[in-house]
């Protein structure tokens, strides 16, 4: 057994049995490869059918979403199953985006952390912030920079359902919170 960061990962050495297809393992095949200890298992409540294994683990995971769950065949010489946490894996992948943007904004600082900065303080809307940075009208470059940080994930409306409110205003997210603490 290996327990990694992003998966756990069971190795059992040697192949699977040759009347096993490894294609239909959901079918719940089954053959004894153990022939004394496979029956004690099942009536000692070990097991409570041969074959079931995977399919049982399988529909179990259905209540984690998050989590996936693969099988092989290594090399002929082993069989494997990992146990994947997706979550780990899509915010690994946050996290490097956020460090390659983190990388672009310290070379270039630009209007566009301004704006996070000026929404991280409070909920601001377009004018709002438009006043905040001195400028006498809502510009197209401003639109473009909210628009960029909207589809980043730094920023989000405040009335999410129905977007051209008059009252609808920017707030920062978590994801822009931690844009910001990375710019420190």
């Amino acid at each position: 057994m290996a327990i990694f960061d992003d998966m756990i990962e069971i190795t059992s050495p040697g192949k699977l049995l040759p009347s096993i297809d490894f294609d239909e393992l959901e079918a719940r095949q089954s053959d004894i490869r153990n022939k004394t200890i496979a029956p004690l298992f099942k009536r000692v409540g070990l097991i409570d059918q041969w074959g079931n294994g995977l399919k049982l683990i399988a529909d179990e995971l259905k209540a984690y979403p998050e989590i996936e769950f693969k099988w092989f065949e290594r090399g002929g010489l082993q069989f494997q199953v990992q146990f994947i946490n997706k979550e780990y894996i899509a915010q690994q992948e946050l996290q490097q985006e956020l460090q390659q943007e983190l990388q672009q904004e310290r070379t270039n600082p630009t209007l566009y952390s301004k704006v996070l900065n000026i929404i991280a303080e409070k909920s601001h809307s377009r004018k709002e912030i438009s006043i905040a940075l001195k400028q006498r009208s809502i510009s197209g470059q401003l639109n473009t920079i909210i628009n960029a940080l909207q589809k980043d994930g730094l920023i989000e409306w405040t009335i999410p359902e129905v977007p051209k409110s008059s009252k609808q205003q920017f707030r920062i997210t978590k994801r822009g919170i931690a844009f910001l603490h990375l710019l420190e």
